[in-house]
């Protein structure tokens, strides 16, 4: 057991400090923050957040914040995650890992929470300066102890889900192809509107953007969805499993690959 920990706290940090070490992140992620920026500084998304959400129950107003960071942000995150598994080939870091004690699961799940927890730091940053601008010009305090708790309801079972899933996928395809599906998967599944006429998931509860927990748990009106409380709770709890399929499935291909070799 402790062998065990050891292996899962070793491969962890690896995979933290090679993710947040990457310039490619950070610049991605300034980038596609600045973009998502300059398109909202344009949107009536903004005038309704200032002139309608900072006069709302803090919850409500801090849901808000979450879903406008999450139109584009987790689209990125998704792609930064999903060369980990393809690069561990590439280097020949794969066959050290596999050399050396340890179960491939302990060290998959070191990689898997080592590399969100790193790629999640820029987001949270950028959810944190909106925090920050609602304090200012509401003067609550209340949103810095409400700030972490509503990201990790509306925020992180949506990424733990994209997380998951572009850790298994590129194991079997080619990153590039798997990133660009991802990024039309993430717009199609989120935000096009089944009423439209083309089926999508973004009616559903496996919408990872956090509408329903938004709506359903902290009681934000949202134009495109309803949902009780129970929905929400169900949306969180059903991301949060299929995430852990993803990387059961991880698993057992990976095994398979080792076995073949």
């Amino acid at each position: 057991m402790i062998n065990q920990l050891a292996v899962f706290q070793g491969t962890f940090r690896y995979e933290f400090l090679m993710q947040i070490r990457r310039r490619s992140l950070w610049i991605g992620m300034l980038l596609i923050g600045a973009l998502e920026i300059a398109i909202y500084a344009r949107s009536p998304f903004v005038n309704q957040f200032v002139q309608r959400d900072l006069d709302l129950p803090m919850p409500q107003t801090l849901a808000s914040l979450a879903l406008l960071l999450n139109f584009f942000l987790p689209a990125t995150f998704g792609c930064m995650i999903a060369d980990r598994v393809p690069r561990d080939r590439r280097t020949k870091m794969e066959e050290l890992f596999n050399a050396l004690p340890g179960a491939l699961s302990v060290r998959l799940l070191g990689k898997y929470l080592g590399s969100v927890c790193a790629t999640l730091i820029p987001m949270l940053l950028f959810f944190l300066a909106g925090v920050s601008f609602i304090l200012y010009r509401t003067g609550n305090f209340e949103s810095i102890l409400l700030a972490i708790p509503v990201f990790m309801i509306i925020t992180l079972p949506g990424i733990l889900f994209i997380s998951a899933f572009s850790l298994a996928c590129p194991a079997v395809m080619w990153v590039p192809l798997y990133q660009f599906c991802f990024v039309g998967y993430w717009f199609w599944g989120n935000f096009l509107s089944s009423r439209n006429g083309i089926p999508t998931l973004s009616d559903t509860l496996l919408a990872p953007a956090g509408k329903f927990m938004a709506v359903g748990i902290f009681g934000l009106n949202h134009m495109d969805v309803s949902a009780t409380p129970i929905q929400g709770w169900e949306s969180v709890l059903l991301l949060t499993a299929l995430a852990l399929v993803a990387l059961g499935t991880l698993y057992i291909v990976l095994r398979w690959q080792q076995a073949v070799k």
